[in-house]
């Protein structure tokens, strides 16, 4: 590894520890809440139109209800979040959203707000170990609860693993029915129900890792060659509706930005495999790309094109099989 590679990869942090990085370890969401910038709370407001008079004037005074919608308004400073239906939304604060977690004294490790104060999320750190290619590829876990003022978003939970390689959020789907990377919580009040729901995302999480573990030999034993790769490539990350001799060349260049790192970088290795590969569309996704910011990339490797493009890419590996 060069001295100007070991410097990158030495100054690399995961996106969610500048979104959020907690350094005093909290116990409990709320203490993670306050540490966050989570602890304001939301309240329901009515909504209306005004309305107006014959030649379509204003009356500023007199406004119509809207019984069947309420607004989401941040108490602290009346922030607008979005509209709900008033018979079916219930406001719930952050904290209180992952408070289930409690129950099982995770350990909270970043905490924050995305999307404008619209989302929230934290991360935990739970004592499960991953054990990737018979521990030859170290990776550290994590979970990532999120949920929403506006509707976008329930209460759910989402395994991240992070490759210590290169500190890649490798949010692989398990390509195998009844395993998911992310599920919903239902939210509950009682000790015992938290407990509950704490316990079955335990366990889900454990039979997601098992199912990674195993996941990652599979692609890992499958050689594939550069031609092989190069096609993976064009079919997972179409080509700009938009065509020029310029746009043609720049997409040429990302691929062939993938491809080098999959033959030669130290920190992508496992070069000629499908592994490799997957990991090269990780890193140049999560690291290669100009622009963006700590949140596009956490989201990207949540769910957006990263997520996409690497779980496209490992399918087609397995497919070629």
């Amino acid at each position: 590894m060069s001295e100007e590679q070991s410097t990158q990869f030495s100054v690399r942090e995961a996106p969610w520890f500048k979104l959020g990085k907690l350094v005093d370890e909290p116990v409990t969401a709320k203490e993670a809440a306050e540490l966050g910038g989570l602890n304001f709370d939301v309240e329901l407001q009515e909504v209306g139109t005004f309305k107006r008079d014959d030649s379509g004037n204003i009356y500023h005074t007199s406004v119509a209800p809207i019984d069947k919608r309420r607004a989401v308004v941040a108490v602290d400073n009346g922030q607008f979040m979005g509209f709900v239906s008033a018979k079916k939304y219930t406001s719930l604060q952050y904290a209180d959203a992952f408070n289930f977690m409690d129950t099982i004294n995770p350990r909270y490790v970043a905490a924050g707000t995305l999307r404008d104060r619209r989302q929230g999320f934290m991360v935990v750190k739970p004592e499960i170990q991953l054990n990737v290619l018979d521990g030859e590829d170290p990776h550290e876990l994590f979970a990532v609860l999120r949920t929403s003022h506006d509707c976008t978003r329930a209460v759910e939970v989402s395994v991240m693993p992070l490759r210590g390689r290169c500190m890649n959020q490798l949010t692989l789907r398990s390509f195998a029915k009844g395993v998911p990377h992310r599920w919903s919580i239902k939210h509950t009040t009682t000790l015992n129900a938290k407990l509950a729901e704490a316990k079955s995302s335990l366990q889900r999480i454990g039979i997601y890792v098992k199912r990674y573990e195993q996941l990652a030999q599979r692609v890992a034993d499958i050689n594939i060659s550069e031609m092989q790769a190069r096609e993976l490539l064009q079919i997972s990350i179409p080509r700009p509706a938009k065509r020029t001799e310029r746009i043609d060349q720049q997409y040429q260049d990302r691929i062939n930005a993938m491809i080098d790192l999959w033959q030669t970088s130290p920190t992508v290795a496992y070069a000629g495999t499908g592994w490799g590969l997957v990991n090269a569309v990780s890193e140049y996704y999560d690291w290669y790309r100009s622009g963006g910011t700590p949140e596009s990339r956490f989201l990207n490797a949540l769910e957006g094109q990263t997520h996409k493009i690497v779980n496209k890419v490992a399918g087609l590996v397995l497919s070629a099989a």
